[in-house]
């Protein structure tokens, strides 16, 4: 609970400066589909929070925490953060980043929890001033993985997603659909999957 609530902290420090000079923040709904292994699979509806600072020279950072439970006595925690550099490319924007992030999931006793670092590609294009389409994906390395009661190991991590904004008001309301695969133990065949279905709202300052 310590390491959660640095990390709203964290997210809401950054709102705040980035709202002084001009960031985006958001926040949402996410509905989380998780499967970790034999027995293991589940759905649980939660939020999130979202925040993106410029730098100066099309630099970015970013970071994003959410949180899902209430079914099986289960909860579900990510935080996820990085810096990326905006490209302009075929009438969209390129945007290549260095990310990392942490996932927990806790059953009842037990509990599943891995941290991973890596590199992320997401392309956005504008249909028109109202709506535009984003598409992203990545991979890396999933480490300081956890289990309870057995050993575990990670190895290659992955991730891809879609989104669209459409502008409402003076934000853009925002639906999506990510994934993201973080293997924690191949012999037991343990991992912690996670496909998140996500609508929100997020405003420029």
């Amino acid at each position: 609970m310590k390491r959660i609530a640095l990390a709203v902290t964290a997210l809401a420090t950054v709102a705040v400066v980035g709202a002084a000079n001009a960031a985006t923040v958001g926040i949402g709904y996410d509905n989380v589909g998780i499967s970790a292994g034999p027995g293991l699979n589940m759905t649980l509806p939660g939020g999130y929070l979202t925040a993106r600072q410029g730098l100066g020279d099309d630099f970015s950072v970013f970071g994003k925490f959410a949180g899902a439970g209430g079914k099986n006595d289960a909860t579900f925690y990510g935080l996820r953060g990085g810096i990326g550099k905006a490209i302009p490319f075929d009438g969209g924007v390129f945007t290549p980043s260095l990310d990392m992030g942490w996932q927990r999931l806790n059953v009842g006793p037990a509990s599943l929890r891995a941290a991973y670092a890596g590199v992320n590609v997401q392309y956005r294009y504008p249909l028109n001033r109202e709506i535009s389409l984003e598409a992203n994906g990545g991979f890396g390395r999933d480490f300081s993985t956890s289990v309870t009661g057995l050993s575990t190991i990670g190895g290659l991590a992955y991730n891809a997603g879609a989104s669209a904004d459409f502008r409402v008001g003076p934000g853009f309301l925002n639906a999506g659909y990510s994934y993201r695969h973080l293997p924690l133990s191949g012999a037991n065949d343990l991992h912690l999957n996670t496909g998140q279905f996500l609508i929100g709202y997020q405003m420029a300052f």
